[in-house]
């Protein structure tokens, strides 16, 4: 059976949530920061993503904007230029998953190949950094 693109997209968080689901579960909470900004489309096409992941798992996500606006459905960013994890990238999306358990990043998923293997890859980052 094949899936049109609306069905895929509104499948993706729930695609994440079982890897989201364990990470969040697991003695190392984790987080996400979200080197973005405003005018990227891919950015756009992720964001939604991330959001629903954080509201339905608790996992935090910060949204570090190399444009200094806001990324929606995201109304607060820390400046991406300034933050020390973020100010030397040269691209967006990137998406660092943080594990407050070993105080560092641990993953780095960045650019958008096709959206079916960015959700692999922030998949993949998740489970690995959660059982770290």
């Amino acid at each position: 059976m094949s899936m049109n693109r609306r069905r895929f997209v509104a499948a993706l968080p729930a695609a994440l949530l079982l890897s989201a689901q364990a990470a969040n579960a697991s003695p190392s909470r984790l987080g996400v920061i979200f080197v973005a900004q405003s005018t990227c489309p891919y950015c756009a096409a992720i964001s939604p993503v991330l959001k629903q992941l954080q509201d339905e798992t608790g996992i935090n996500v910060l949204v570090a904007s190399m444009d200094r606006q806001p990324v929606l459905p995201f109304t607060t960013f820390e400046d991406g230029l300034r933050h020390p994890l973020t100010s030397h990238f040269q691209s967006v999306p990137q998406v660092l998953i943080f594990n407050s358990k070993h105080q560092r990043i641990t993953h780095h998923v960045g650019g958008v190949r096709t959206m079916r293997h960015f959700v692999t890859r922030l998949s993949s980052a998740l489970q690995q950094s959660s059982v770290l």
